[in-house]
């Protein structure tokens, strides 16, 4: 769709205007965008092998280059604007070095359980998992960003995105199911949502799951 492609574009749109002449860097750029738009909703190992098999093909006939030469030395193709705790403004781009990068995502994890001292996560920040964490960093930084993740119980899928914010600087709006909780608590949460985000400018993001569509009603307003 047009906004799929949209999202391609917003992704270009954070990276350094001063890259824009390094032909390598912005044909990774593109290949990590397309990736992250269309290749993450796909649900098994053959679609992901396709899509990137016309990621390849697109690569030889319009760019004239392969998906080797692109990366070079580099395991992965991540993007993040994480690397550098504090920075303003924060810089969108590719990250080679793995090893700093576990590096660095350890240090957010240890500073997040800091504060965060009566709730830490045990985690084992793999590069696995470290790239989830760079996916949920990428779509709430993009305006109207979000994300539905799949997964069994247990697999870490809340811990990573309550880390991902945490490196974003964003705080993390939860409900709380109570006995009784029904519309009328759902739309009071969603207002105090708002508020926060829209009149005291505090970046948010809110987390939901599964467990919490007490009524289908939810996801309409969502």
């Amino acid at each position: 769709t047009l906004r799929a492609l949209a999202k391609v574009v917003q992704g270009f749109l954070r990276a350094e205007p001063k890259g824009a002449n390094d032909t390598r860097a912005i044909t990774a750029l593109w290949l990590h965008e397309a990736q992250r738009v269309f290749q993450d909703r796909l649900i098994n190992d053959d679609d992901a092998g396709w899509f990137r098999a016309q990621l390849d093909a697109m690569l030889s006939k319009h760019m004239r280059t392969t998906w080797d030469e692109v990366l070079g030395d580099t395991e992965r193709l991540v993007f993040g604007d994480f690397m550098v705790p504090g920075a303003d403004p924060k810089i969108y781009a590719q990250i080679t070095d793995m090893g700093k990068l576990v590096s660095q995502v350890e240090e957010y994890l240890e500073d997040c359980n800091s504060v965060n001292a009566n709730a830490p996560m045990k985690l084992v920040m793999f590069l696995d998992a470290i790239e989830h964490v760079a996916r949920v960093c990428r779509v709430i930084r993009q305006p109207l960003g979000n994300a539905l993740l799949l997964g069994v119980g247990g697999s870490g899928r809340q811990s990573l995105t309550r880390l991902a914010s945490f490196m974003e600087e964003f705080e993390v709006f939860q409900i709380e199911i109570v006995k009784g909780y029904g519309a009328n608590e759902w739309r009071d949460d969603l207002r105090r949502l708002l508020k926060r985000a829209g009149l005291a400018g505090k970046e948010t993001g809110f987390l939901f799951t599964d467990s919490q569509i007490v009524r289908e009603s939810f996801l309409e307003d969502i």
